[in-house]
C-alpha cells in the first residue's frame, strides 16, 4: 500500500540553443524502487574562425607568451525539469513554502512526538523545517505520507532526480515515534566505450566530482559538458539507466577521441620584413600518444632570412586540467634588407620555459586560472657574421641574457551573446644563469606587468564585433628581447612587424567579422581599427611614438581543412618605410591548410 502511495513521475525537457549536449529524462520514483533512464548526446557546434590573439613581442624583441583564448559566443543548455505530482496528494500538499493543512479522514490518529528521517547527506535544514510542520501535531498515515512526498519533492527540486523517501513498514506508531527513511542515488558504475589510445582513468577522473554521491542532474550535465569542450575529445554521448538496486544508476559513455596527428602547412607574410617577411610555416601536433591527455607540438618557420624552430610538450596532472608544461625555441636570423647585406648582421636567440597552470574554476561557461611560468632566454647579435656587436644599451658584446618569473592569471567567460577574457602577467628578471647585469641600468633585473584583455560580442544573429584591449608596463629599461613591439598583424596592421620596440606600450583595436555569404563562417568582410603608443624609460622614445590604422580584411573558409586570409592597413601616421614588400605597403595575407586525416 505505501509503494502505491508513494509513486511520482519526473519527466525532463531540455530546451537547446547552442549548446551540444542534450538530456532526455523519464522515470517513474517509488518507495522501494528508483529507475531514472538519462541520454545524453554532444556534438561540437560549428563556429565562425576565432580572431587573432592579443600580442605579445615576437622573437627578435619579447617572445610571445601564451596568450587568452578567443572563442565565439556560446552558452550551455537551459534544462527545465517538470513534476507531475501524484493525483493522491491535493494541490497545496506539496507548496514546499508552507506547511500543509492535516488530514481530515476517518484514519486512526496519532500524536508525532518524534519524526526520524534518517538516510540523508543533504538538504537538512530543509528537511527539518518540513518536518516541523508535523511534529508535535496530531497526525494521521495519510499526512505521513504526504511527509515523505514533500522530502522526496525537496529532492528532486534540488536536482537529486533518482533519490526519493520511503515510511519503513511495521512501525509501532502508539509511542508517537516514526522513522522516514531517505534513498539518496548514486552512480554505482560508470562504462567508457570507444576509447582507443587515451586510457579509461583520463575520463573517469574528470567525471568523479560529477558522479559524486548523492547524484545531481545538474552535476552531471556540467560534467559532461567540460568532458565535451576537452580537446583530446571529438565526441561524448552518454547514457545514465536503471542499476541493480534501488536509487542506483549505471552511466554509459560512448567516446570519440580527436585526432592523435594533426599537421599545418602556413604560408604567409607576418615577419618582419628586416628579415623577409614573406614565409612558410609547418607545425606537427601529437595528442596523448601515452593516454594520459599529454601534448607535443613541433613547428618549423622559415623566410629568406629567418630559421626558427620550436617544441613543447604538455601533461596534465590532476583531474581539475592542471598542467606542466615544456617549451624550448631557437631561432638564427639574418638582416635581408640590401642596405646591409654586405655587413651580415645576424642573431641567434633561445628560450627555454617550464610552466605550470591549474585552474581554479571552471564551468562551461567560465574559467579562472593560474600559472606560473620560469623563462630562460639568450640572444646574441654579430656583424661580419661572427663578430659578436652590441646594436644597442644593455647587452654586452652582442649578448642579452634573462631568467624571469613570470606569475599570470587567465579568465574567461562565455554566454549566448558574447565573450569575455583576460590575462595578467607579472613577470620579475632574477640575477640567476648568469642573466645579463651591468651599470648601464638596462639589464636582466627587471619589473614588468603585460595585460590583455578582449570582448568578442554577436552584435546581430550574423555579425560580430571584436574588442582587444594590450598594455605592457614598467618602472626599469629593458633588454631588447624583453620590449614590446607594436606594428604588424597582431597589433597595427599597416605597419612593418615591430615597426617600434619600447619598454612600454599601449595598445587597442576594434573589428568587425561581417559574412557575406548565407554560411556566416564561410567569407567574411573584417574592417578594422588598431591604434597603439611606446615608450622608453632611460633611452629616446621612438619618433613617431604613436601609431594608428585602419583597413579591411576578409577571411575566407574555402574548406574545413583550407582557409585563406588577406588584410589591408592603412596608416593613418606616416612613418620612414624604405623597402617596397606586400608588408611595408600594408598588405598581409595568409594561406592555410590543415589536413584531415
Amino acid at each position: 500500500m505505501i509503494c502505491n502511495d508513494s509513486s511520482c513521475l519526473v519527466r525532463t525537457n531540455t530546451v537547446v540553443h547552442s549548446s551540444p549536449i542534450v538530456f532526455a529524462i523519464f522515470s517513474c520514483l517509488a518507495i522501494t524502487s528508483y529507475g531514472m533512464p538519462v541520454t545524453a548526446q554532444t556534438v561540437a557546434p560549428a563556429q565562425p574562425a576565432p580572431p587573432p590573439n592579443i600580442p605579445s613581442p615576437e622573437e627578435q624583441s619579447l617572445p610571445s607568451p601564451e596568450t587568452i583564448p578567443e572563442e565565439v559566443p556560446s552558452s550551455p543548455e537551459e534544462v527545465q525539469i517538470e513534476i507531475e505530482q501524484p493525483s493522491v496528494n491535493p494541490p497545496n500538499v506539496l507548496n514546499l513554502d508552507v506547511c500543509p493543512p492535516l488530514a481530515e479522514t476517518s484514519e486512526l490518529s496519532f500524536l508525532a512526538t518524534e519524526i526520524r528521517v534518517v538516510g540523508n547527506t543533504v538538504l537538512a535544514d530543509q528537511i527539518a523545517k518540513q518536518v516541523d510542520c508535523y511534529l508535535g501535531q496530531e497526525i494521521r498515515l495519510s499526512d505521513l505520507f504526504n511527509l515523505r512526498s514533500r522530502i522526496t519533492k525537496l529532492y528532486l527540486d534540488e536536482g537529486y532526480i533518482t533519490s526519493g523517501a520511503f515510511v519503513p513498514n511495521n512501525q509501532d506508531l502508539t509511542n508517537g515515534s516514526v522513522e522516514i527513511q531517505v534513498i539518496e542515488g548514486e552512480i554505482e558504475e560508470l562504462q567508457i566505450n570507444g576509447l582507443d589510445r587515451l586510457r579509461k582513468g583520463y575520463v573517469s577522473d574528470r567525471l568523479a566530482r560529477a558522479m559524486e554521491s548523492p547524484f545531481r542532474q545538474q552535476d552531471l550535465e556540467r560534467g559532461l559538458q567540460l568532458l565535451q569542450v576537452d580537446p583530446m575529445l571529438q565526441r561524448v554521448n552518454a547514457e545514465l539507466t536503471a542499476g541493480n538496486g534501488p536509487g542506483k544508476s549505471l552511466l554509459i559513455l560512448d567516446l570519440e577521441e580527436a585526432d592523435t596527428f594533426g599537421l599545418s602547412f602556413a604560408g604567409d607574410n607576418y615577419r618582419s620584413p628586416s628579415i623577409g617577411s614573406e614565409g612558410i610555416n609547418v607545425g606537427l601536433s601529437v595528442s596523448h600518444p601515452l593516454g594520459i591527455g599529454e601534448r607535443f607540438n613541433a613547428s618549423y618557420g622559415r623566410t629568406e632570412g629567418l630559421d626558427l624552430y620550436d617544441v613543447s610538450y604538455s601533461v596534465p596532472v590532476n583531474a581539475q586540467d592542471g598542467t606542466l608544461r615544456l617549451r624550448a625555441s631557437n631561432s638564427d636570423s639574418r638582416i635581408v634588407q640590401d642596405a646591409f647585406r654586405d655587413i651580415d648582421i645576424r642573431s641567434e636567440t633561445t628560450t627555454l620555459s617550464a610552466g605550470f597552470r591549474q585552474p581554479l574554476v571552471r564551468t562551461p561557461s567560465e574559467e579562472f586560472a593560474l600559472g606560473l611560468d620560469f623563462d630562460w632566454k639568450r640572444s646574441r647579435s654579430f656583424i661580419l657574421d661572427d663578430i659578436p656587436f652590441s646594436f644597442s644599451l644593455g647587452p654586452e658584446d652582442g649578448r642579452s641574457q634573462v631568467s624571469a618569473v613570470r606569475f599570470y592569471q587567465d579568465w574567461v567567460k562565455r554566454s549566448q551573446s558574447q565573450v569575455l577574457a583576460a590575462r595578467s602577467q607579472f613577470s620579475v628578471g632574477l640575477d640567476l644563469f648568469d642573466a645579463t647585469v651591468n651599470d648601464s641600468g638596462i639589464d636582466g633585473r627587471f619589473f614588468s606587468w603585460l595585460g590583455q584583455f578582449q570582448w568578442i560580442k554577436q552584435v546581430s544573429p550574423r555579425f560580430l564585433m571584436l574588442t582587444r584591449v594590450g598594455a605592457q608596463l614598467t618602472p626599469d629599461a629593458l633588454l631588447p628581447i624583453e620590449r614590446f613591439s607594436l606594428g604588424g598583424i597582431s597589433t597595427i596592421r599597416g605597419y612593418s612587424q615591430n615597426q617600434i620596440v619600447t619598454d612600454n606600450a599601449l595598445t587597442s583595436s576594434i573589428e568587425l567579422r561581417i559574412p557575406i555569404t548565407k554560411d556566416p563562417n564561410k567569407v567574411q568582410l573584417t574592417p578594422f581599427f588598431e591604434a597603439g603608443v611606446g615608450w622608453n624609460n632611460e633611452i629616446p622614445d621612438p619618433d613617431p611614438a604613436f601609431l594608428a590604422s585602419l583597413g579591411l580584411g576578409v577571411r575566407w573558409a574555402v574548406s574545413p581543412w583550407l582557409s585563406m586570409r588577406l588584410d589591408y592597413g592603412i596608416p593613418l601616421v606616416d612613418v620612414d618605410n624604405t623597402g617596397d614588400s606586400l608588408q611595408e605597403d600594408g598588405l598581409y595575407f595568409l594561406l592555410d591548410y590543415r589536413p584531415q586525416f
